[in-house]
């Protein structure tokens, strides 16, 4: 089961999302990387700004952008066992780093801001593009 809105899959016999409280639906849904849109389609061009090694950060930007009201996600590439199929902490990471951070176009340059100053030296090496 899967939730429509973050992507997470969760066990049989889960209903809703504990996150998002939505209802889970039996295949994944699509994410699209662009010309994505939230709800209201008001955001078109969702654009990678950084791909961070640490759960913990990508969590902790995702939730202070969102509480500054910038829509944001994080796509992960590590799963539920890890990039090395190992319970736990992967034993491997590749150099670009697992979970990337996605804003609209327009939240670019003040996510970015948002991010170096929570994270400083860390998001500098996490850090895609330096917006112009």
């Amino acid at each position: 089961m899967y939730c429509s809105r973050c992507h997470y899959e969760y066990i049989e016999g889960t209903e809703d999302c504990p996150d998002c409280h939505e209802k889970l639906v039996p295949e994944p849904p699509e994410v699209e990387r662009s010309g994505a849109a939230d709800e209201t389609g008001e955001f078109a061009d969702w654009v990678e700004i950084g791909r961070l090694t640490s759960q913990q950060y990508a969590d902790m930007i995702l939730e202070a952008l969102r509480t500054r009201g910038m829509p944001a996600i994080i796509l992960s590439g590590a799963g539920y066992f890890g990039l090395s199929g190992q319970m736990g902490i992967s034993s491997y990471l590749p150099a670009g780093g697992t979970y990337s951070l996605l804003v609209p176009g327009e939240f670019v340059k003040d996510a970015d801001a948002e991010a170096e100053t929570l994270l400083g030296d860390e998001w500098l090496k996490a850090r895609v593009n330096k917006p112009i």
